[in-house]
């Protein structure tokens, strides 16, 4: 298709040819010039067709004019509908509105820091999708996540277009110190009846079958040899034993309890980057209800886009208060006693377990007594006394 506008001519007359050169002598530009029979046939731009009339009526030649199809052609052809620019007006202004705002956000490097935590303190400092690029302070945003998240080293912020990575390295921790070489002693946690001993340092204070108090030291760190020096150590044992353990667990009669009634609202909104914009008018929430939230980006060619629809689910609940009879109360009481012992016995081995129940007008509640075989030792540090000083000897000279 051509850009400029053209004209095709058919000139006919009874002598073309003097016509003919009148042309080549004039400033029009003429091409695709040929001749059959009494008919000159060219093609000239459409703004020298008034000087090709005038040298057509001097030399008595009649004109038929055919517009050739140009892109200039179609455009003036649509000037005067105003629809067109205005689009083209809007999609610059969307694009240009769209090149200057956060659409995107992506953080890399991070493994025990989680996203949500980095987003959050990133939106504080006035970073996230919607903000006008030109007012951020990407160098103030990178110190106060160095300074307001634990665990990070450094940070970066980086940005492609309206497009946003976040850099993160992890400080790499520490790894756990042993105090192998500090004097402590191993005691027990409970009163207990001793099962088992496995001593790596120190020296034994009790045997197999011994009952001992809480606190009361087990192994010792403080060894004296034969020759009645005293060395101090850091003991290390594995001591088992039984022991007893107690607690109270109640169920009442009465309780609350939450459902749903069956009506919800699904509310959608086409979310453009950093703009929601809702697809319904129906905003009606319930009094008391919960919520589930979730997006569901659009896909082009296996590519996450910045766009999609939001999706709000807000399902009516209704609270009411239960009554129980007392086997149900048990029941439930029953349940939590063995979630109790799968939370808390689980490293322990259960001997013997005795449930006292106590019903009143209020519920049911059990004290449960266990007596169980486990871990009882444990380290304790102690402080080694500074060596006394002797006195000094005065010598008086006679």
């Amino acid at each position: 298709m051509q850009i400029r506008e053209f004209i095709d001519i058919q000139a006919k007359g009874r002598s073309p040819y003097p016509f003919i050169n009148a042309i080549r002598n004039s400033a029009i530009l003429c091409g695709n010039q040929y001749c059959k029979g009494e008919i000159f046939f060219c093609r000239i731009l459409k703004k020298d067709l008034p000087e090709l009339e005038e040298l057509a009526a001097q030399f008595h030649m009649s004109l038929t004019a055919q517009d050739v199809p140009s892109l200039m052609g179609k455009i003036k052809k649509y000037k005067f509908r105003l629809g067109i620019p205005a689009g083209i007006l809007l999609s610059i202004a969307i694009l240009f509105y769209y090149s200057n705002i956060v659409t995107t956000i992506e953080i890399q490097g991070n493994e025990t820091i989680s996203d949500s935590v980095i987003l959050s303190q990133l939106k504080q400092n006035g970073l996230h999708p919607g903000v006008w690029i030109a007012n951020l302070d990407t160098r103030h945003c990178e110190t106060e996540l160095r300074v307001q998240i634990p665990g990070i080293a450094w940070a970066g912020i980086r940005n492609t277009g309206n497009r946003f990575v976040i850099q993160i390295t992890e400080e790499t921790p520490q790894p756990d110190m042993l105090h192998e070489r500090v004097p402590c002693h191993v005691i027990s946690r409970y009163d207990a009846q001793i099962t088992n001993v496995r001593v790596l340092s120190g020296q034994l204070q009790r045997l197999i079958r011994d009952g001992v108090a809480e606190g009361e030291i087990i192994v010792s760190g403080i060894i004296q040899d034969e020759n009645g020096s005293i060395h101090y150590r850091h003991a290390l044992a594995e001591i088992t034993g039984i022991y007893t353990q107690e607690t109270d667990l109640s169920e009442p009669f009465q309780v609350s309890e939450t459902s749903r009634t069956g009506r919800n609202l699904h509310q959608r909104w086409l979310r453009l980057f950093g703009l929601k914009l809702p697809l319904q008018l129906n905003q009606t929430e319930f009094s008391e209800s919960d919520v589930t939230e979730y997006d569901m980006p659009f896909q082009f060619l296996n590519h996450t886009l910045p766009c999609g629809i939001s999706h709000k689910i807000i399902n009516e609940t209704q609270t009411s208060v239960i009554t129980r009879t007392e086997e149900e109360a048990e029941l439930s009481l029953n349940t939590a006693i063995i979630r109790y012992e799968k939370n808390f016995l689980s490293d322990v081995k259960i001997l013997d377990r005795q449930a006292e129940y106590i019903t009143n007008e209020n519920g049911i509640s059990c004290h449960l007594t266990y007596t169980v075989e486990g871990e009882i030792g444990m380290t304790s540090e102690f402080f080694i006394p500074e060596p006394e000083s002797e006195p000094e000897e005065t010598k008086t000279e006679q």
